[in-house]
């Protein structure tokens, strides 16, 4: 259901305002950082007859620079791989939290992980129940509460009147435990997506929203999720500690969720010389 407001009063206006100039004023201090991040680089860069392999700052200006994009663009390429880096912990964390009950499932993740290697991007297809389980969580705790747009000329929408200007909200974190479109929607059960993302069409799983505006930062997110699972699975044997007495919490900051009071794991080294994802 999405909520309409065209105007805003009272504590939940005040609210909704701070939040969204606690949220400007981080992007520009982030925009900040990364344009100096940019001019240093380049400067470090004049001097070189080629990037390094394991620089990927250099590499995404370069690649920037060949399609001519100005450095404003290259900073908003920045942006969204350091929010993706952050957001992909948080992810990681609800994953864990759920984790801690369902041995099974754990267990057959970790083994097909370690059966797997990772040596190139096509490899990663190798780990299909892994991505399940990654869907699942992201259905469960997706990494944003709500989306938000504004209706650019007089819509009717399943019966309401939305004028031109107002904006619309709507929660995607609700829109994936609803019963009418999932089954025991509170279940955590990557067998969901066996077949494939299930409603795919009719928009009810949208954890990086849809449409021209989708995350630009979804694809990178799945690989990244996959390769520190792959890592962590590979080298460490992980066990969680005993479930606190205070159940887990589903927490919010500035339209993010994020895990409160999950458990800890213990990670154990593995033989690490052996089990080393190869990257090429």
């Amino acid at each position: 259901k999405a909520v309409v407001s065209t105007q805003s009063t009272g504590y939940g206006a005040r609210a909704m305002n701070k939040e969204m100039r606690d949220s400007l004023e981080m992007i520009v201090n982030l925009r900040t950082i990364c344009r100096k991040m940019v001019d240093e680089k380049r400067k470090e860069m004049a001097g070189w007859d080629t990037n390094p392999d394991d620089d990927m700052l250099a590499w995404l200006v370069t690649a920037n620079d060949a399609a001519g994009l100005t450095d404003e663009e290259v900073v908003d390429d920045i942006m969204t791989v350091y929010m993706v880096i952050d957001n992909m912990s948080k992810q990681l964390s609800s994953l864990f939290t759920y984790m801690i009950n369902k041995k099974e499932i754990f267990e057959k993740m970790v083994e097909e992980l370690r059966e797997n290697p990772i040596t190139d991007l096509k490899s990663l297809d190798n780990l299909r129940y892994t991505e399940m389980v990654i869907l699942e969580s992201l259905r469960l705790t997706p990494t944003l509460l709500k989306g938000t747009r504004w209706v650019l000329q007089d819509t009717k929408l399943a019966g309401y009147h939305l004028p031109k200007a107002c904006q619309i909200q709507w929660s995607q974190y609700c829109l994936h435990r609803n019963e009418k479109y999932w089954p025991s929607p509170r279940k955590f059960d990557p067998e969901r997506f066996r077949n494939g993302i299930p409603n795919v069409d009719s928009l009810t799983y949208i954890p990086f929203l849809a449409g021209p505006r989708a995350c630009l930062g979804k694809h990178i997110a799945m690989i990244s999720m996959k390769l520190t699972l792959s890592l962590l699975a590979r080298n460490f044997d992980m066990a969680p500690q005993p479930m606190p007495a205070s159940k887990p919490q589903v927490g919010t900051s500035m339209a993010l969720i994020r895990m409160k009071g999950g458990p800890f794991y213990y990670f154990n080294p593995r033989n690490t010389v052996e089990n080393d994802i190869v990257a090429n």
